[in-house]
């Protein structure tokens, strides 16, 4: 690749990376650089005609700059050198151009900007023969920078809960080409943590752990020729397997591996919001349900509430949730969102949806258009794909509500909320 070049980057791109032009049409992107910044940055390699490239040096620096709290930011919150107005100016323009045609209403910014998030994954590596936890380096994702302090994101009972198992890991002399990652969660509600060590070794046995951190620990085999953490095996489970989490007036359980949302005040907000534009309703369906938190916050809403969800165990803990909160018009399904019966939708009158990065599926943007829905509440952690979804969506809805929401400071990953009404027949 060529030698190290000296760029004026003045924009960020949706992915929260610096942009500068390049002659020809051509443009260059990086990470840990603001708009208004000259810096000198090393090419690394094209993507889809980008020429992404790593930081050297800053040259002229933003006034928006800030020092970061930690060494390896660049892993896990890249935005840790923008002031945080500065942060929250960017992701209000992020969220703009992704939809120009409809006003942000507004921007829910953050109270808690440090510790916030209640999940993280973090992976290993060895420092002159001593076990560290570790992340992936973003521009180098083949090495890996040591975390002997765990990460300024997480809660203080989540990175003492990853220190202990690493502490246990030493003890028995377990190296890390044996481990694949660690994943810990922490309920807000209670501090209580879970912690979920994934190896590559099936007849790994570290003995017993006599964890005090975590109210929960397994050990997991996952096929090494998968890079992902997915569980091929459990080989041991002690303590208790779910968290219980306390939003919008509800207890509501979640299990070690399922999905609940990582910033649990932001979670709040948006479901108030959500609330907000829900009208009342016969008939409200849920799609990508999880354990319950949406459909059931909104119970008071709608006659009856049937929510759709892919994953069993989900399925279990929402119909649970439901019992242990004394809601009894919620009704949990297993089943796919693209496989939903047209009867399903066409009998609804508000559907809400929370999807995965993904997005809709093209079966599910035409399973809604065909809908009887007369609104659509869609909650995204991925605006662009919500764009995307949104135009597709256009034949048949219209927006009429836009709200973004901080889920993630210090990173440039937003939530949004796009309220969709029916357009007259």
């Amino acid at each position: 690749m060529a030698e190290a070049l000296e760029l004026d980057f003045d924009r960020m791109t949706p992915q929260g990376m610096a942009s500068a032009s390049l002659p020809g049409g051509r443009a260059a992107a990086v990470w840990g650089v603001l708009p208004g910044e000259r810096v000198r940055v090393a090419p690394i390699r094209r993507r889809h005609g980008v020429l992404l490239c790593r930081l050297e040096g800053i040259l002229t620096p933003s006034p928006d700059r800030i020092a970061p709290r930690e060494p390896h930011y660049l892993s896990c919150s890249p935005w840790q050198v923008m002031t945080y107005a500065a942060q929250t100016r960017e992701k209000r323009a992020i969220l703009q151009s992704l939809f120009p045609e409809i006003p942000l209403d507004r921007f829910v910014e953050a109270d808690t900007r440090w510790g916030y998030r209640t999940k993280l994954e973090f992976s290993f590596t060895e420092e002159q023969g001593r076990l560290e936890l570790a992340f992936h380096e973003r521009s180098s994702p083949f090495r890996k920078m040591a975390l002997p302090d765990g990460c300024a994101l997480a809660g203080a009972q989540m990175n003492a809960a990853a220190k202990e198992v690493v502490d246990r890991l030493r003890e028995r002399g377990i190296r890390a080409q044996a481990l694949k990652s660690l994943i810990v969660r922490a309920s807000a509600a209670t501090g209580e943590a879970l912690a979920a060590l994934y190896v590559m070794q099936e007849d790994l046995d570290p003995g017993d752990f006599r964890l005090e951190r975590s109210a929960g620990f397994a050990l997991i085999y996952s096929d090494p020729l998968s890079p992902a953490s997915v569980s091929t095996a459990v080989l041991r489970r002690e303590g208790a397997a779910c968290l219980t989490e306390r939003v919008a007036g509800l207890a509501l359980d979640y299990p070690l591996d399922g999905f609940f949302q990582n910033h649990v005040e932001m979670f709040a907000a948006a479901l108030e919001a959500i609330r907000h534009y829900m009208p009342d309703a016969a008939r409200l369906v849920e799609l990508y349900s999880g354990v319950g938190s949406i459909g059931l916050a909104l119970a008071d809403r709608a006659q009856e509430i049937v929510a759709v969800e892919s994953n069993d165990a989900a399925v279990e803990f929402a119909a649970e949730n439901a019992l242990r909160n004394g809601v009894r018009n919620y009704h949990a399904r297993a089943g796919r969102a693209e496989s939903c019966s047209e009867e399903l939708l066409a009998g609804a009158d508000v559907v809400v949806a929370d999807p995965p990065r993904t997005g809709f599926d093209a079966k599910t943007i035409a399973a809604l258009a065909r809908s009887g829905a007369r609104r659509i509440l869609y909650l995204s952690c991925h605006p662009a794909k919500q764009a995307r979804d949104v135009a597709m969506l256009g034949s048949a809805y219209r927006p009429v509500a836009f709200v973004g929401f901080d889920f993630y400071p210090q990173t440039p990953h937003i939530e949004s909320l796009v309220v969709l009404d029916r357009k007259a027949r």
